[in-house]
């Protein structure tokens, strides 16, 4: 396979199940022990920080990531001064279910999860949780489309309409 090798970082995550790939690039930052892995599920080259203590992340089967991903369950106090500022870490579990997708440069916060089949819009800086098979984008990630399931819903309706329009003016 073009681009996947074996990855001495992967390897150190012990809790992960089968047909896990990643590519050059891809970091474990710290606490790999605190990272659960499902299957068939694509990393690229992200980086990974789950922290020691109360943070962790789960990544469920089949969600996949595009490049230069960060996925940072791991931070510190931004209320503390000086030297305490960078000692202090904060610690928040991190949990991204089954089949949602993450775009390239993405950056998932401590104590977000991301629902089932949810999208993750290139760029976007995701501090809230995203229900399922939402779409969000930006910085913060904010929803664009609620129900990515409801074709016939509020985004069709105005494109059909905004479609219409176009039309009309073009007569």
């Amino acid at each position: 396979m073009f681009g996947l090798m074996t990855n001495t970082e992967l390897d150190k995550i012990s809790h992960k199940g089968d047909n896990v790939t990643c590519e050059a690039g891809f970091t474990v930052f710290h606490g790999a022990d605190n990272i659960f892995l499902g299957s068939n599920i694509s990393l690229v080259d992200s980086i990974l920080n789950a922290g020691s203590g109360t943070g962790s992340i789960t990544i469920e089967d089949c969600a996949f990531m595009g490049h230069g991903v960060k996925i940072l369950a791991r931070g510190h106090n931004y209320t503390s001064y000086n030297m305490d500022r960078q000692l202090e870490v904060m610690e928040r579990p991190i949990h991204i279910k089954a089949g949602a997708w993450i775009g390239s440069g993405s950056i998932i916060l401590a104590g977000v999860t991301i629902g089932r089949h949810a999208v993750v819009a290139a760029g976007s800086i995701v501090t809230r949780d995203v229900r399922e098979y939402t779409v969000v984008a930006g910085n913060p990630a904010r929803v664009i489309i609620y129900d990515i399931r409801n074709k016939d819903g509020w985004l069709a309706r105005l494109t059909n309409r905004v479609t219409r329009m176009l039309n009309g003016w073009r007569k």
